[in-house]
């Protein structure tokens, strides 16, 4: 059984990071090896109970459960928030979303939109490029559509991915008729399915990083999977079925989005063993919130799905795993903010250095 901790907030993870940095000296501009590469992957609307390391039995997610058996499995994570962008900002903060400027979902139309990220906020991307990395985001941004609330102009070197919320299909990449895909600010068109794109991506830019490694890199990869509309390729339905074939139609498709997801999950993986990038990598699993009851996602067992204020909405799958990550059967169990933020400030000169909520 991988080991358990009783971790709460995503904003922790932003804090988490920063402790193991070493303290911000000239020590922090030594060679790169002294310092960890961070690769953060985010799923979107995943609920609880469509993770088999927390006991699923229709859904097999053998990639992310790996993170958990090689290193921490987080029973007690919490969202900041059920919705989208609150907890991105949340994660990219270390702010709670209000404390952010996104208290709800920022959209394309300006009437139903519920934030705007504070301006001259330093992000995760802004702190570690300012520590010598290469930052990069791959994926779901959903934190501003304009200038300056891009990606580029929030401390990441590198966008790769979708500016916007949910596409209306993974395959054309849409959203409400506008393409909102980026190579930085170049507008581009992709074919394919958007979870294939942005695992491959990624893969392209590990091994970029592996062949430049001048200095250590943070990778923020953020998978539109498996928001709704839920389409996964008719091969991994067509396996699903053959599996469960009493399955309801609803739960079966996202099934086998779900497995799609973690098997590029899984190509990412993959592709830090394969350039050496592994045993330097720490690699930190979450999901934005809850799923989405009304399109099969499950939560179990949990009440509540996305947009709840039940267990089922806040409390989602989170492990971690890679450079520094206690083993299997090793690692201590804490309990929220109060028990763990003294600890990591009790090891760490960094967070004295930072504005935190906790100050």
């Amino acid at each position: 059984m991988p080991s358990s901790h009783r971790l709460s907030f995503h904003g922790l993870l932003f804090l988490v990071i920063l402790s193991i940095l070493p303290a911000l000296t000239p020590a922090l501009c030594a060679a790169s090896e002294t310092r960890p590469n961070f690769l953060i992957i985010i799923t979107d609307d995943h609920g609880y109970g469509d993770v088999s390391a927390y006991g699923a039995k229709d859904v097999q997610t053998p990639y992310i459960d790996r993170l958990a058996t090689e290193g921490m499995l987080f029973t007690n994570m919490r969202a900041n928030c059920t919705v989208c962008s609150p907890s991105r900002a949340a994660i990219l903060t270390g702010l709670y979303p209000d404390r952010a400027g996104v208290p709800g979902v920022i959209r394309t139309q300006p009437e139903n939109s519920w934030g705007y990220l504070k301006p001259n906020l330093p992000t995760l991307a802004n702190r570690l490029h300012d520590a010598g990395y290469h930052t990069a985001a791959i994926g779901k941004w959903h934190l501003g559509l304009e200038s300056p609330n891009r990606p580029n102009e929030r401390g990441f070197d590198l966008f790769h991915g979708f500016l916007g919320d949910m596409m209306d299909s993974y395959t054309t990449h849409l959203r409400h008729g506008n393409n909102y895909m980026r190579l930085n600010q170049e507008v581009i068109q992709p074919e394919g399915h958007a979870t294939d794109l942005f695992s491959q991506w990624a893969s392209d830019y590990l091994k970029s990083r592996a062949s430049n490694a001048d200095k250590p890199f943070f990778l923020y990869l953020a998978f539109n999977a498996p928001h709704f509309p839920i389409e996964p390729p008719q091969e991994w339905l067509d396996r699903v079925k053959q599996r469960h074939p009493d399955l309801e139609p609803k739960r079966a498709a996202n099934v086998a989005f779900v497995e799609h997801l973690d098997d590029r999950i899984g190509q990412v993986l993959k592709t830090l063993d394969e350039t050496s990038l592994a045993k330097e990598t720490v690699v930190i699993f979450t999901a934005d919130n809850g799923g989405s009851l009304p399109h099969g996602q499950s939560n179990l067992p949990w009440r509540g799905g996305k947009q709840d204020h039940y267990d089922g909405g806040l409390r989602v799958p989170s492990s971690c795993a890679g450079r520094g990550m206690s083993p299997q059967g090793h690692a201590r169990t804490t309990q929220g903010w109060a028990s763990t933020v003294p600890r990591l400030s009790s090891n760490s000169q960094v967070l004295r250095n930072l504005q935190t909520p906790m100050q």
